[in-house]
This record gives structure tokens, sequence and C-alpha cells, in this order.
């Protein structure tokens, strides 16, 4: 289906493309490639309350977006096609949509920089996949995220101050979540990406065992220990899809539907007569922070959110309210809209939204038609989880956006996931 934006390597070339570069471009397109993923995300300063203010943080990020950005225009030459064809047009689509929109921003300057910073780091992203090569590029990307989950642990045993989150979920209880290097739902979609990227990793031995196994376990213990429900969700989701091949084969699929067959009648009976209702409460009630069944019954209160968020953009239908400016419009209601598309299309308009729709259009059927497991699990954790959360765009691009439109390139650079060999003598 993608028209492919540069041309296909031989087989027997594909080994030597990163020997062929230059061991600095090299070394530095991946230092940039791990601060995106790590240090763009972390935040040392622990939570400051919610008014947004402009610190030491965020101007490191944006010299990163920077250096980014320059190392990007150096490299267009590896670049410029994978912008220009489809699926990559749709990026250039995007971004040119959200440049128009950037006037009528609530908050111009904030939109200004997080727009540059966007732009930034996107003109990196392919130069960065060709140098690297497939399996290198998702190794950085998984030692960055790694990195995030061991840094979030030293901040929750050791500085509490900066990894403990404290939630206000009734007007007299607070809990306690961890948080680690952000927020909890951030570092739980980490966990996620971590989790899945190691089974990746792991999937055909491309990397040893006694590595995968005790990364997916801190994934798992991370996503228990943040209490991020989205996430453990979304964690499985990912992993369903990366081992499909293997789960849903015929037999399974058939063993599941006599199984369902056995089992709906009893359960259909047990439940006419009440006696599922005590267990289905009692089961929502521990699943809630509040302890009442109804934060789940309206999705934790995201049905008023949608309504609320649907309201507003038809207020400014065409333009929006500005590029990430979600957290001063829907600043009542959980600073974003809950929804990756509603969201884009409060920031920009229904036309930046139809966008970002169109590349979740493309990744469906590409899921499909052409699997590509090594990224297809981290799409399919954004897809589901962006459902009901608004994980994919941020002021300043972390692994999020980075895993987005380099999975958008993945095809269409022809990316190879094969561990690079040694060059023959």
């Amino acid at each position: 289906m993608a028209t492919v934006a540069s041309p296909r390597f031989h087989e027997h070339e594909r080994p030597a493309a990163v020997s062929h570069s230059n061991w600095l471009v090299s070394s530095l397109v991946g230092c940039l490639v791990y601060a995106i993923v790590f240090i763009n995300a972390a935040d040392f300063r622990g939570d400051t309350g919610e008014e947004f203010s402009v610190h030491w943080q965020i101007y490191f990020r944006l010299m990163i977006c920077a250096i980014c950005g320059g190392t990007g225009l150096l490299l267009i030459s590896k670049s410029y096609r994978a912008f220009v064809t489809f699926p990559g047009f749709l990026i250039t689509l995007l971004i040119a949509w959200i440049g128009v929109t950037l006037p009528f921003s609530v908050d111009r300057s904030y939109s200004i920089a997080a727009y540059i910073s966007l732009g930034a780091v996107t003109m990196l992203l392919p130069a960065a996949m060709q140098i690297l090569g497939g399996y290198r590029y998702l190794l950085v990307v998984a030692t960055g995220l790694m990195t995030f989950l061991v840094g979030s642990w030293i901040a929750y045993l050791v500085f509490p101050e900066i990894g403990i989150f404290k939630e206000q979920i009734t007007r007299t209880e607070v809990l306690e979540r961890m948080g680690g290097l952000g927020h909890p739902n951030e570092l739980g979609l980490y966990s996620a990406f971590t989790t899945v990227l190691f089974a990746v990793l792991g999937y055909g031995r491309r990397l040893s065992w006694l590595i995968v196994i005790p990364a997916m376990l801190l994934g798992v213990v991370t996503l228990v220990a943040c209490f991020s429900r989205t996430s453990m969700g979304i964690t499985v989701v990912g992993l369903l899809v990366v081992y499909r091949k293997e789960l849903f084969t015929q037999q399974t699929v058939i063993a599941a539907l006599l199984l369902a067959i056995v089992l709906i009648p009893p359960v259909f009976v047990v439940a006419g007569t009440g006696g599922f209702d005590w267990v289905i409460g009692d089961t929502l009630e521990k699943l809630s922070k509040s302890g009442s069944a109804d934060e789940l019954t309206t999705a934790t209160g995201r049905t008023e959110i949608w309504a609320y968020a649907i309201g507003r953009i038809a207020d400014q239908p065409l333009h929006g309210y500005g590029y990430m400016t979600a957290r001063f419009v829907m600043e009542k209601y959980s600073y974003h809209c809950h929804n990756i598309v509603l969201n884009m299309c409060l920031n920009t308009g229904v036309i930046g939204g139809m966008v970002l729709l169109s590349m979740v259009l493309y990744f469906v059927y590409a899921i499909y038609h052409d699997p590509r497991y090594e990224i297809d699990g981290l799409v399919a954790v954004i897809l589901a989880g962006g459902l009901i959360d608004g994980m994919l765009f941020a002021a300043v691009p972390s692994a999020s956006i980075l895993i987005w439109f380099s999975a958008l390139l993945w095809r269409q650079l022809d990316m190879q996931f094969d561990p690079p060999q040694p060059e023959a003598d």
C-alpha cells in the first residue's frame, strides 16, 4: 500500500547500512532519539502544582529539540522524500495545518514554542531511522524507556517529594500513586511501551531473554505501582497484537468458541436471577479510585468531558484554540479531551482532527494488510489508549509522538528489524 520514499536496499546491503554512515553522526542521532524519549518526558522537579511556568527543564528540552531540528536540516537529503510521499505526507499536512492555526491560538507564544518543538523533532526522525536502522533505532527507544522506569523507581523510593503523586479523588480523600519522573498516567504509558517493546525485542530472540524478562517484569510491576488502569489495559492490547499469530490460530479460535458455547448459557441463567449483581458491583468499586462504581460506568467522568469538548469544538470548528492549548480550554476538565482525535480537533479545528484520523485509519489498514509485529504492538498501545486518553501530542515531543511518527514512516522507508551483522572480511 505505502509508497516507498527511498530506494529499497538489496538484502546483502542492509546489514552494512550503519557502518557506511559516519560514526559521529550515528552516535549523535542515537543520543538525540534517546534524549527525546527520556529527557523530554522526565520531570526532576516533582509536583509543583498545575500552574504553568517556564523553568530550567523546559529550556533544556527546547535545547534538545533545537539540536534535533539543526541535525535534521543537515540530514535533509535523507528525509525530504519521506515527507512528500504517502503516508509521510500526512505528517507534513498535519504540521502545515497546525501552522495555519497558530494566529488564532488563545496562547500564541505557548503554541508557537510547542509547534517549533514538534517540527524540529519530526525533521530528524526519517534520517535517524535510516542511519540507525530498524533494530538499533528500536533498541535506542527501548533504552530510553527503560531509563525512565529505573529513574522513576529511584525517585519514588529515594526522593518521595518527586516520585509520589498525590491525587485528590474526593473532597476528603487523597490517593498516593507512584509518579516517579512524571504523572502516574504518563509513567503507566511508558511502562506499557516498555513491556510491549521488550516483548518485541525478545520475539525471535533478537535480544536475550535474560534482558527481556527482567525488563518486562519491571514494566508490569510499575504498571501496578502507578495504578494506571488505562495503561494496564492497553499493555494487554499491545501484547495481543505482537503475538497475534501465535494466539489467534484456527485451533485457539475454535477452542474459545466452544468454551463460550459451554459457559454462556449458565452465565445468563445466573445473571437473570441477580446472582452476579454483588460481584459486579464489588469488582467495579475495587477497580475505581474513589470506591464508587459510578466512576467506571461513566469512564471515570470521560462521558462528561467528551460532551464538553464537543461543545467547545463546535464553537471554533475551523481553527480550534491553538496547538496544545487544551490545557487552558479544558482547565476544569482534566486539561485535555481524553481522546486523541477530539484533542486535535479542539487544538487545531476539525481539519487537523481529520488528518489525525487519517493516520489512525492508515494504521488500522496497515496492521491488517501489511503486519509488522515490531511496531504494530506499540501503535496498538496508542490507538487503544487514545480512545479514552490524550496520550499522543505534548508541548515537548517525547516517546508517544516519536513512536507514532516513526511507525507511520516504518513501512514507507522499508525499515528492517534484523540485528546488523558484521561485514565479511
